[in-house]
């Protein structure tokens, strides 16, 4: 009897586990963008709030992807910890997100607001589509038509996923038009504060208030290398988009450059060698 109810229950377990597989599979993945860990200080001078419920990472992005389904296009957000110690419906606390897309040149709404502070996008790159992350059902969608902001509630939800560290955005499919491979994104990270401006947390006294100085964003997707790297972005004040495809080109692009500094420091030695021997 025992036996046959141990069959049974693996029979189930083995039935949702190819049911999970078969409705993972249909998602298609249309972007993926890395970004570097532990650069989670903003524009190199941002501090954590000192309570204890503030663990190392929580708002230090690692990866962003965009994938969809028949139903569902699916922002993720994954980072380097997540923790609910308040107990979120949504599975997560701490983490108030950001991403602004622009799809057309010259064209958009150019002022990223967190909070009191105003970023803004780099010049002819502005936003059609905003994408406001918080928990407690504050998320929201933001469409730009021309000057015109529709705001969307429905068919906005999010929810952590503990085991993978990462926050998961869903937004009806018809909410936005069909994902171009040439929009770019702005993707930013701070603390959520729920009676705060914007539900962003700001800097101030006590163990609750951001810590250090300058805009409460701590992390931004964005290049480690270059003039666009997220310390000088933030601390100037304007962002400029991350394209896909685009990041990942840069370590090759390094590493060709390196293996062309080896091929030419060859040539010039053999060059230089040739030349005292004939002498």
């Amino acid at each position: 009897m025992v036996k046959k109810a141990a069959t049974g229950l693996c029979l189930i377990l083995l039935l949702g586990l190819i049911i999970s597989i078969s409705v993972w599979a249909q998602e298609k993945t249309l972007v993926r963008l890395g970004d570097a860990r532990g650069d989670d200080v903003g524009g190199g001078a941002l501090l954590y709030p000192q309570h204890l419920v503030y663990v190392p990472g929580l708002f230090d992005l690692t990866q962003f992807q965009l994938s969809e389904d028949d139903s569902y296009l699916y922002f993720d957000f994954q980072l380097a910890a997540l923790t609910n110690p308040f107990g979120a419906p949504e599975g997560y606390f701490h983490q108030r997100l950001e991403v602004c897309i622009t799809a057309e040149a010259d064209t958009g709404h150019t002022e990223i607001p967190i909070g009191p502070y105003i970023l803004h996008t780099s010049p002819g790159l502005g936003w059609h589509y905003r994408l406001s992350v918080a928990p407690f059902d504050e998320s929201r969608l933001y469409v730009a038509d021309g000057q015109v902001v529709r705001v969307f509630s429905d068919g906005v939800h999010s929810r952590g996923l503990p085991e993978q560290e990462t926050i998961r955005v869903q937004v009806q499919r018809e909410l936005l038009p069909q994902v171009d491979p040439t929009w770019g994104y702005y993707v930013l990270v701070g603390s959520f504060d729920g009676l705060a401006e914007g539900f962003w947390r700001d800097l101030g006294e006590g163990l609750w208030q951001v810590g250090g100085e300058g805009v409460p964003v701590f992390d931004l997707l964005a290049p480690r290398l270059g003039g666009r790297t997220q310390k000088r972005q933030l601390r100037e004040g304007v962002l400029f988009p991350v394209y896909p495809g685009r990041m990942k080109s840069v370590p090759y692009l390094l590493g060709a450059f390196g293996i062309g500094m080896v091929i030419v420091s060859v040539f010039l030695w053999r060059w230089r060698h040739d030349r005292t021997y004939d002498g």
